[in-house]
């Protein structure tokens, strides 16, 4: 069913169908190729649009016995949903919903150029298409749903890890919602030698920048997602985490062998903050940055 694309918006990419400002919104904070919104919505009914964008909708918070009407792609269905259920619109794909209680949800709105970049190198399909999915519980999106949603809320701006978030979700939605799964490209052995020196040295030289995938990848003439990829078969975790481990042993240093404050120390080690540090070094380590430097004196 042919239905009109909903204009752009200054405000929120989804003002055209839901006129309420959303309760939080990652539109003004730069991440790329995706947009994360939060709403807290009464009962409503949205006109039939679509997107020039993917849409990807989590529910959070619903109360029970919540009811749903939805026409996605010319399908009707009447439907209770459910808390960690998630549906998947397509771009340009017709789209109608309404419900009767308040509920609470996030939607994601994906640029296809994303899925593109993911595709590239890493696997191998003539065209990405996802396809519809009405209501279904995916734990892995809903995980990087919320985890997106925490990032904002902290506002610590840790660019590389949303990169890391975003790149498993467009992997994740390649291989489960396409017209035709993908699989990675087989890559033995991981990152040469070289090239993993290279991408070891820069990261420690620039511990204090805000690195990204995208220009970690390209130190290396990779695809951000084909990078994150062989960088883990490589080293045994993810860039992101390798990242803040490195970043904590050098915090780890500094709160032994300096006599700086640890607001300071945080900014040379690349973290946001003093706060972002700690909550970093207790999760990490069990113990956070003055009581560590209490007991290396």
């Amino acid at each position: 069913m042919r239905t009109n694309v909903a204009p752009d918006s200054e405000t929120s990419p989804l003002a055209a169908i839901l006129p309420s400002t959303p309760l939080l919104s990652s539109a003004q904070v730069g991440w790329r190729g995706i947009t994360l919104e939060y709403f807290r919505y009464p009962p409503y009914e949205t006109p039939e649009y679509s997107y020039p964008e993917h849409k990807i909708a989590i529910h959070t918070q619903v109360p029970q016995n919540l009811q749903v009407e939805r026409r996605l792609d010319g399908r009707f269905q009447r439907e209770q949903v459910t808390e960690e259920q998630v549906i998947v619109v397509p771009a340009t794909v017709s789209h109608r919903v309404q419900w009767d209680q308040t509920s609470e949800f996030l939607i994601l709105s994906l640029s296809p150029d994303l899925l593109s970049r993911a595709a590239y190198e890493a696997i191998a399909p003539d065209r990405v298409d996802l396809v519809p999915c009405l209501p279904k519980p995916d734990p892995l999106i809903q995980q990087i749903g919320l985890a997106l949603k925490e990032e904002l809320v902290n506002g610590e701006g840790d660019r590389l890890y949303v990169d890391s978030l975003v790149n498993c979700l467009a992997m994740h939605l390649l291989k489960k919602y396409s017209a035709s799964p993908a699989s990675l490209r087989p890559f033995q052995g991981g990152l040469s030698q070289q090239k993993l020196q290279q991408i070891t040295a820069y990261i420690d030289a620039h511990l204090e920048q805000a690195l990204t995938l995208a220009h970690l990848a390209a130190l290396v003439e990779m695809s951000a997602c084909y990078f994150a990829w062989v960088f883990k078969q490589s080293i045994g975790v993810a860039p992101h985490q390798y990242i803040v481990q490195r970043r904590l042993a050098r915090a780890q240093q500094l709160l032994k062998n300096s006599d700086w404050m640890i607001a300071e120390i945080a900014i040379q080690c690349g973290f946001s903050s003093q706060s972002h540090l700690t909550r970093l070094f207790r999760q990490h380590l069990g113990t956070t940055p003055k009581a560590y430097r209490t007991m290396v004196e």
